[in-house]
């Protein structure tokens, strides 16, 4: 076929437009015009296949994992808390299929970093997570992270001053200067509980924590008081945590557009307001958090 280029199909070769001559250029722009014409004789789909392209209407199972953290992942099963709660009402929004488990706090945090879970509730930004975990733009929670102290039934309250032995939580990034402080020996310790129960024991001197993981505690042990002492040692935001092979996924997208959504919602207003550490701090909705009516 001198004079002709030939596209193969699955049955047989086909001119191409445009190259071909003679009579098989006639016939070939007759069927252009042919094909051009097909769909407006076609009926239009119905509503109902095209909310089936629509990829926000697609099913995906997603799979999200938290740790047993105070007011943000509470419960057995991630039901209840602030990210918790955040993230169920994103899978909502984003008509998502999801699926969630909870795991000790280290335990959540390998589960993301293998990519057996999508998603990560509440981890504070560092750069060592940055490394196997991508964060979402926005983080809902601001904590101020403490040393904190047992106060005694007599006597003066403790300071920051005279400290040989603190404790810091297992998986936990407190930040600050605590590693090069000098004579202060660091000791890691499984949860917040274990090391205040080691502080009332004598055991230890102070445990580097944030308000809301020892209100949980007082809660439960009414007959102690524990107060942060010296000054913050630093600002740590929680966001939500996506694998590597998550990150890049249409389901990320549609899961971090309604969870932005929601932060500007009345709902994360009520979240808030439903899980404050201590009856008198204060929800401060434009920081994402909660305050103390007067700072300690």
């Amino acid at each position: 076929m001198k004079g002709h280029r030939l596209v193969y199909t699955p049955n047989g070769p086909l001119p191409q437009a445009g190259v071909v001559t003679g009579h098989c250029g006639r016939l070939w722009r007759h069927l252009q015009a042919a094909l051009v014409a097909l769909p407006l004789l076609l009926p239009a789909p119905d509503a109902g296949a095209r909310a089936a392209d629509d990829p926000a209407s697609r099913a995906a199972t997603v799979t999200l994992v938290c740790g047993p953290l105070p007011f943000v992942s509470d419960g057995t099963g991630c039901e209840r808390g602030i990210g918790a709660e955040l993230a169920r009402a994103a899978c909502d929004r984003a008509r998502l299929t999801c699926t969630f488990q909870q795991f000790p706090w280290p335990r959540a945090q390998k589960e993301v970093e293998m990519r057996q879970a999508d998603i990560l509730i509440g981890p504070f930004r560092t750069p060592e997570r940055e490394a196997w975990m991508e964060f979402s733009r926005e983080h809902f929670y601001v904590d101020q992270m403490w040393l904190f102290r047992a106060v005694p039934d007599h006597g003066p309250i403790p300071g920051a001053d005279g400290l040989s032995h603190v404790g810091v939580p297992l998986g936990w990034a407190v930040g600050g200067d605590l590693a090069s402080r000098t004579g202060v020996t660091l000791e890691i310790v499984c949860t917040v509980d274990i090391g205040l129960n080691l502080i009332t024991a004598g055991r230890l001197d102070a445990v580097a924590a944030h308000a809301r993981a020892v209100a949980r505690y007082l809660n439960e042990h009414p007959g102690v008081r524990f107060l942060p002492v010296g000054q913050p040692l630093s600002v740590q935001r929680s966001y939500m945590g996506f694998s590597r092979t998550f990150a890049g996924s249409l389901e990320r997208r549609l899961f971090e557009t309604a969870y932005e959504s929601l932060l500007a919602d009345k709902l994360y207003a009520d979240i808030l307001a439903r899980n404050k550490p201590f009856p008198d701090m204060r929800t401060e909705v434009a920081t994402r958090g909660h305050q103390f009516t007067n700072e300690p």
